[in-house]
């Protein structure tokens, strides 16, 4: 299964799905600091901007995650 990281923060999402077989094929996040420590996590760097993102243009999945403030 595939699923993207909306509004990622550090990834908790990721932490959860990954171990079970989840593949994260997207993820977004905005502020900086989470940033650096999800590329730090993952090796991976978010996209920044969500309101920038075309959803034409996200890869297939099938779970979407969110996190919220």
């Amino acid at each position: 299964m595939k699923f993207i990281e909306l509004f990622a923060g550090i990834g908790g999402f990721r932490l959860a799905f990954e171990p079970v077989g989840y593949q994260c094929v997207y993820s977004c996040e905005i502020n900086e600091a989470c940033q650096k420590v999800y590329y730090h996590n993952f090796g991976e760097l978010p996209d920044n901007d969500i309101t920038k993102i075309f959803s034409s243009n996200l890869p297939d999945f099938d779970v979407l995650t969110a996190g919220f403030p």
